[in-house]
């Protein structure tokens, strides 16, 4: 029994070539040429995606599970619904094309994007991922936080509050629907110096043993995977713009593996606003180079998602 070679070894040729550049690329092409007019059988790709998904939890951050290297660029003052519904539809054709390449990549060559949009949207309809989120009811705290021109009032709204991810989702949406807020977000990664420059592969996986599985091209090694994961330094900033005005939610990756001295380790969010006497850009700045301060002690605890504390309460719910 022949062990499986990984797309990103050596080729057993002798080439020097990776072997998906060579022999697997060959095996590919080989495989084009034999069966000019072959049928992909969507049944079979569209179970082999539920399998997956039925069997493999493909979480966030924080979990002992595959970490997507996922993001987009900063998005400045946008219309957040028509953001959020590109995002994730893209989100989910890159993930659905990756992961079916894991499982079977001759087959997933042989996709086009089209159907894997298809796929993607009809699956956003049978869970009915918009139309929930956008009857998610909004804890009435947030959206009066629109309506403040107090420091002080803002705090007052916020103290003991949380929020769950589909609340914020809502939220995001009804600030630009019902209050004429545009939506700016954020994400500023500080790695350890080693590793600033690297060529970052598509998924990760730190498994129980500590070892490590990677997907995707990297120049990193295993250990340089794992460092990059457990203390990466990342903010994730949520911004509600209006003219002078803004409100800006912010969460770290420490906060979401429960690594923050709040509540036990329990994840959160930190607020700020133009009432708190620093300037937009100055405080973007400030993230940008992993130096913010928090200039309150506001903690809205981010329920559902990354380290949750365990109370009596959880436990009776």
């Amino acid at each position: 029994m022949t062990n499986k070679i990984g797309r990103n070894e050596p080729c057993p040729c002798g080439s020097g070539l990776k072997y998906k550049k060579c022999c697997f690329a060959k095996k590919i092409i080989h495989y084009h040429n034999q069966n000019p007019k072959v049928i992909v059988n969507k049944e079979e790709v569209i179970n082999t995606l539920e399998s997956i998904f039925n069997s493999k939890k493909i979480a966030a951050e924080g979990e002992n599970t595959y970490y997507r290297i996922f993001w987009d660029d900063n998005i400045e003052k946008v219309n957040p619904i028509d953001y959020y519904k590109n995002f994730e539809l893209n989100r989910r054709i890159i993930l659905y094309r990756d992961l079916l390449e894991v499982k079977d990549p001759i087959l997933t060559s042989q996709l086009s994007d089209d159907f894997l949009i298809r796929f993607a949207k009809k699956e956003l309809d049978k869970e009915k991922f918009w139309e929930i989120r956008e009857q998610t009811e909004v804890p009435e705290n947030f959206l009066k936080l629109f309506e403040t021109t107090r420091k002080k009032d803002q705090l007052a709204l916020l103290k003991g509050a949380s929020i769950n991810v589909d609340q914020l989702i809502s939220l995001i949406f009804k600030s630009y629907k019902d209050y004429g807020y545009l939506y700016s977000k954020y994400r500023f990664e500080n790695l350890p110096k080693d590793l600033k420059g690297k060529k970052k592969p598509k998924l990760a996986n730190i498994l129980e043993n500590g070892s490590v599985k990677i997907i995707g091209e990297t120049d990193l090694k295993d250990g340089q995977v794992k460092n990059m994961i457990e203390q990466r330094k990342v903010i994730i900033a949520h911004f509600f713009d209006k003219d002078e005005y803004w409100h800006c939610l912010l969460l770290t990756y420490s906060s979401i593996n429960g690594r923050e001295n709040w509540k036990d380790g329990q994840a959160h969010f930190h607020y700020i606003s133009n009432f708190f006497g620093i300037k937009r850009e100055d405080f973007i700045e400030s993230m940008k180079v992993g130096q913010y301060k928090s200039l309150s002690s506001i903690h809205i605890d981010l329920l559902g998602y990354g380290n949750q504390v365990i109370t009596s309460k959880n436990i009776d719910d």
